[in-house]
């Protein structure tokens, strides 16, 4: 157990990159992205792990790389029989670590699958009250009461706050921004009004003929150890075309079979529904590419070319 305590430790240190929280508050807070940038993932990603504390690491792995590429909707597709509950694990992971810390033990109450979420690395989204509270900043808050005119916040500001209510709130949970300090007061934000990022959705969806329905209009990118060899060049020319098609959707195979079986399992070829299908670690080192190193390699490129 000692030995798996300091394996933990190390692996919070890795993912987040060793950046502490006042380096990271300095920065300007990141913006939403004005496209989308969707990737799909299997449910089998869990499959080379078996048991719950080795899947939650593996799902916290997949969070941060999503959050730190901005990605705005995480598709996980059933890609096979028996993989429902590792799909619905990845689903309340992730929303479990896209909520405000402050917010957690209200929203979340003790339960099997949420085990080892302690382990986990946080976000630090923007909105999760890091560095804070200043004014001007927008963080997460959930309605406690409706008073009427007014609601109840917990916004974690260490007392609840009283606030006047829009003609209709989004939701319970609400984006909320800072005016003062002393006494605290704050203004719930319409979707409209929210520039900062603020994390993805996280969806599941039948098959990869259901993640390519989702994705609808956007550029559809496959990766594949199959594909051509995406450049810098390829990568600006995919940038371009994603804005005109509001965005771009990029799809990862699964650890034991690549995009080119799974769309013959489910009986359509890949060169038929796909824009482009790129292979993102030319000369790869290793015999496989893991999924999460397949979604990290292929979002850095692209991210120094989207909405530049």
């Amino acid at each position: 157990m000692r030995l798996a305590g300091l394996a933990l430790k190390h692996f919070k240190g890795v993912i987040t990159g060793g950046r502490g929280t006042a380096e990271m508050c300095r920065r300007d807070a990141p913006v939403a992205r004005r496209k989308e940038l969707v990737i799909a993932v299997p449910a089998s990603y869990l499959s080379t792990e078996h048991s719950l504390l080795l899947k939650t690491i593996k799902i916290g792995i997949l969070a941060r790389l999503s959050a730190v590429f901005r990605v705005t909707r995480l598709l996980v597709y059933i890609d096979r029989e028996g993989v429902d509950k590792d799909a619905k694990l990845i689903k309340e992971v992730i929303e479990y670590m896209l909520t405000a810390p402050y917010l957690k033990k209200r929203l979340y109450p003790r339960k099997p699958e949420l085990r080892y979420v302690g382990v986990l690395p946080p976000l630090q989204l923007p909105t999760h009250g890091v560095g804070g509270p200043r004014v001007g900043e927008v963080r997460e808050a959930l309605v406690l009461r409706d008073l009427g005119n007014t609601v109840l916040l917990d916004a974690g500001l260490g007392r609840y706050v009283r606030c006047r209510k829009p003609g209709r709130l989004p939701g319970k949970r609400v984006l909320v921004e800072i005016t003062s300090l002393k006494p605290p007061r704050l203004r719930i934000l319409q979707p409209g009004e929210v520039k900062v990022y603020t994390g993805f959705k996280t969806d599941i969806v039948r098959g990869l003929k259901g993640a390519l329905s989702n994705a609808g209009s956007l550029l559809r990118v496959a990766t594949s150890r199959l594909g051509e060899v995406l450049t810098a060049e390829k990568a600006s020319r995919d940038a371009r075309e994603a804005s005109a098609r509001k965005g771009i959707a990029i799809f990862m195979g699964a650890p034991d079979r690549g995009l080119y079986e799974i769309a013959r399992n489910e009986g359509f070829s890949v060169e038929e529904v796909f824009d482009r299908i790129y292979n993102t670690i030319p000369h790869q080192g290793t015999q496989t590419v893991r999924v999460e190193e397949a979604v990290a390699a292929t979002l850095a490129i692209y991210n120094m070319f989207l909405e530049s």
